[in-house]
């Protein structure tokens, strides 16, 4: 898949992110996207060079507790936090997102697909997907009562598992194995933040 590249920090096209030949060239990051952005931290970024999608997991579930606390904290502050709490949201949204385009590269790498044709795909998905599970939204014309949309809803994502995808579910016990591994980083998890907590 072809893409408008961006432009360098002197004004020309912006190079393959993946071209890591010496000296490196200096994209201009006023017009990076997520994407293109991740995949200069891929080729350039030992650290970031190194993960899997199972050693990034970790990362992704303590992301998601900080961005619980951050909710937690601005419903407990409400308006007398003013806009510190909400911008915290907003932060520790922003660090889940960077989670999802990190995995959305190791997809390219893996497919040999251009760098950002997974998060462009993902995108689509997102749209076609709650699009379809939601009827009451984009094909009425009127308000439903809210049983009928959990019904409707529940009727799509049946439909939707028996007309099957191209996708693999994983297994049962698979995903006890998940949930068993997610309870343990998230206990490890909690013990970190509190211990965050007591040194504060």
């Amino acid at each position: 898949m072809s893409r408008v590249r961006g432009t360098s920090a002197g004004g020309g096209e912006d190079p393959d992110p993946r071209d890591v030949r010496e000296p490196w060239s200096r994209p201009d990051v006023a017009t990076l996207t997520p994407d293109r952005m991740m995949a200069y931290i891929r080729a350039r970024c030992p650290w970031a060079a190194a993960h899997t999608h199972r050693t990034l997991a970790p990362y992704l579930l303590e992301e998601s507790a900080e961005l619980m606390a951050a909710i937690l904290e601005d419903e407990r502050v409400g308006s007398a936090g003013g806009s510190a709490t909400a911008d915290a949201v907003e932060a520790e949204l922003a660090d889940v997102l960077y989670q999802v385009v990190f995995h959305a590269a190791l997809l390219d790498e893996r497919r040999e697909a251009e760098p950002g044709d997974t998060w462009s795909s993902l995108q689509q998905r997102l749209v076609d997907k709650y699009v379809r599970r939601h009827p009451h939204v984009f094909e009425s014309s009127s308000p439903v009562p809210i049983a009928d949309v959990q019904r409707r809803y529940q009727d799509v994502k049946a439909a939707e598992r028996a007309e099957g995808s191209a996708a693999r579910e994983p297994s049962a016990e698979v995903h006890a194995e998940a949930a068993d591994e997610a309870l343990r980083i998230l206990s490890d998890i909690r013990e970190t933040m509190a211990s965050r907590n007591r040194q504060d």
